[in-house]
């Protein structure tokens, strides 16, 4: 366990479950000393975090994950000590929010096609602003007994090869991008997501690389020429040698490390807020970005 996690989802996230201050909460509770809220394209639920945050002596720097497309690639970039006021990233949290709303819509479609009944009434009762997550619609899906035969989602029900994390499986699987469901959105390029996080004083990091990139070092110099600053090096999604790689990248390109659990809640139920093992360096990496941020671990 970690007492650093820079990488956390709220309710505000659209496949986040926890409210922020209850995300707080929770890292008093597990021992979590320093934190950053990263919602996706979002920042309505920082002051809340922040502000529960100090209440219970949890160290808290606003944040946000942003999606975006690198050439062929979405993916994601996370943006540390940002203006959550900034009014670009709130109309960014507004335009994703329109956007996501017509293609949810466009996503049950997809599912229908592929033979997977949904009970959109119902569906629409659970949306949040009128978005429909992929993860609701799994979870539906998977409860639903005239799907309980279906090939498509055997491997997500209980004994099948997927069903450790069915929800979020579900949507790597079937609706992520270039699978049998996937909706395209029109996310703005890697190079506007970082500028947007610089314009609010922030720093850029590339989330979970190894997700995204499948170790390979020549992609990470894609991003170099964008003024990347960081890394995501340690991660719920890393093994040690993944681990061990984006470490020696980052130093080799001089970029900031952090590391965060992506916690969201029971949608990803094998991950835990300060649950990935950053070898002991949480104090030193801490320290560097609180600087590089022009703050003091007291301020």
């Amino acid at each position: 366990m970690s007492h650093m996690d820079l990488h956390l989802h709220s309710s505000v996230s659209l496949d986040g479950e926890i409210s922020p201050r209850g995300l707080a909460e929770l890292c008093r509770q597990e021992g979590v000393r320093f934190a950053a809220l990263t919602d996706h394209n979002a920042v309505s639920g920082t002051q809340e975090f922040s502000w529960r945050g100090a209440q219970l002596g949890v160290r808290v720097i606003p944040g946000i994950e942003i999606d975006c497309m690198a050439e062929d690639l979405h993916v994601h970039i996370l943006g540390y000590g940002i203006d959550s006021a900034n009014d670009e990233l709130v109309k960014l949290e507004h335009t994703v929010k329109e956007m996501q709303r017509a293609a949810s819509v466009k996503q049950m479609d997809a599912l229908e096609n592929l033979g997977i009944f949904l009970d959109r009434d119902a569906l629409m009762e659970q949306a949040k602003d009128g978005v429909i997550s992929a993860e609701a619609m799994a979870k539906q899906a998977l409860q639903l007994p005239q799907n309980h035969d279906h090939s498509l989602l055997l491997p997500f029900l209980p004994g099948g090869m997927r069903c450790d994390q069915p929800l979020v499986n579900f949507y790597w699987d079937l609706c992520s991008h270039g699978k049998k469901a996937y909706v395209p959105i029109s996310f703005i390029s890697a190079k506007q997501a970082i500028q947007l996080i610089h314009n609010a004083g922030g720093l850029a990091v590339l989330a979970h690389p190894a997700m995204q990139l499948q170790t390979t070092e020549n992609r990470i110099e894609y991003f170099l020429p964008l003024e990347l600053d960081g890394l995501e090096v340690f991660s719920s999604y890393h093994n040690a040698i993944e681990t061990a790689f984006y470490l020696k990248v980052a130093k080799k390109h001089h970029l900031l490390i952090t590391g965060g659990s992506d916690f969201h809640g029971m949608i990803k139920p094998n991950i835990r807020i300060g649950g990935v093992d950053m070898l002991y360096m949480e104090d030193m990496l801490a320290a560097q970005l609180l600087d590089a941020l022009g703050m003091t671990a007291s301020s």
